[in-house]
């Protein structure tokens, strides 16, 4: 019984270990990313016309690409149409076939009384 109270003491002060080393790398990362904030923005800065133009040049590729997602989107929606279809009817199967027992059972106790009732007397 001892010995569980020494693993979980270890086990706890692991963790309170490992919640201390992330705390630490995330406080450490956010040292980085400030001291390095002024760089990356004068970067940022520096290769912003040279981003735009480069967006400018590849547009008419990137309206193509578009444009080829849009009919292939297309050309396949009946397909995902027809995939849908095969899987909510194979999703209704998978629920209805476990309770094929029950539905057999109930069909013959209905079965029973229909048949075992007497006519209505006139």
């Amino acid at each position: 019984m001892v010995e569980l109270l020494v693993i979980g003491g270890v086990l706890g002060a692991l963790f309170l270990l490992a919640g201390v080393a992330v705390a630490v790398l995330a406080v450490l990362k956010l040292v980085f990313w400030l001291v390095f904030l002024p760089i990356r923005l004068v970067f940022w800065l520096l290769f912003l016309p040279f981003r735009l133009l480069f967006k400018l040049v590849f547009l008419p590729f990137l309206l193509l690409k578009w444009l080829l997602l849009g009919v292939v989107g297309l050309a396949l929606a009946p397909l995902a149409v027809v995939a849908l279809v095969v899987g909510g009817l194979a999703l209704v199967a998978t629920l209805i076939v476990p309770l094929l027992p029950l539905i057999f059972v109930a069909f013959a106790v209905w079965a029973l009384v229909h048949l075992l009732r007497r006519p209505a007397v006139v």
